[in-house]
């Protein structure tokens, strides 16, 4: 059997004892998380204690006119391509 394909006792140990510290892309994932969790709580106290915005009512009013709005295009290009055009 061909040793060059297990590693040693000594490489064990100097690959389990290298960098300690994170990496910069864990950093950056653990604060991204913490933003969103921050985010996630002040929404859902919002949402517990009734705040809406003024702005928010129109704001929902118009997105739901453009999805119906899009949603009827839609249909209508179907439409036209089911009828061979």
């Amino acid at each position: 059997m061909s040793t060059l394909l297990l590693p040693t006792h000594a490489q064990l140990v100097t690959h389990a004892s290298g960098s300690s510290s994170p990496s910069t892309g864990a950093i950056v994932a653990a604060v991204a998380a913490g933003v969103l969790i921050v985010l996630c709580i002040a929404w859902g106290v919002a949402r517990w204690w009734a705040y809406e915005p003024r702005w928010l009512a129109p704001a929902r009013h118009a997105c739901a006119e453009a999805g119906l709005r899009l949603s009827a295009g839609w249909g209508e290009l179907r439409d036209w391509m089911r009828l061979g055009h």
